[in-house]
Formats: C-alpha cells, structure tokens, sequence
C-alpha cells in the first residue's frame, strides 16, 4: 500500500533513527537526501555500523573536521543519508570505521 503522499527524507532519515536506536541531533533534508547532525565520532560511528557506507572527512576551520557518513536508509536501496559529526582535527575516528574511509586526512 502507497501512502497517500510520499514520504520525504528527512522522515524516512528519522524513521531509520528510530528503527535501529541510532543517536542523532537536527535531521535536515536538501533535495532528495537527509542530513542528519550527530553529536560527535562516536555517533557517527554507530551510524556507520548499523547502515554501513563510505566516510570522508574535510577541513572545517582551524583545527576542525567534518566527517561525513554517505549512507542510506536501506543498505544501498533507500533515500540518501549524510551523517555530519564536528571534531577537532587531533581526534580519531574508530578503528572499526577504517575500511570506510576515503579521502581522509586521518587515515592510519
């Protein structure tokens, strides 16, 4: 059964939260994808080990990274989710999370 009218992605991101109890702040959408904001590596961690994906990282000022998590709702099927952590540029990512990683300055 279609629901009456189409979910849009910010939902299905929080519908996604919901389902596996993964952690996450403002959850946004800009055109056919969700941006979901989460309080630091660890969360984006359990994003990534619950959904999977392809990490990056880029420079966000002054001894800052953005890491990004570039996901979906269903294991490469569903809506985009970009999963967005801020940390300093001294902190690391999980060791779990390394074969994600691309383009990363922190990259072991």
């Amino acid at each position: 059964m279609k629901p009456i009218r189409p979910l849009s992605p910010a939902l299905k991101a929080h519908t996604t939260a919901d389902l596996h109890g993964l952690p996450h702040g403002r959850i946004t959408e800009q055109g056919t994808e969700a941006h979901v904001f989460v309080a630091d590596l660890d969360d984006l961690t359990a994003w990534w080990m619950a959904l999977e994906g392809r990490i990056t990282c880029q420079n966000a000022g002054p001894g800052v990274c953005l890491w990004t998590l570039h996901t979906n709702t269903d294991h490469g099927r569903g809506t985009p989710i970009r999963v967005h952590a801020l940390a300093l540029d001294t902190d690391l990512i999980d060791d779990d999370c390394r074969t994600a990683i691309n383009n990363s300055p922190h990259a072991a």
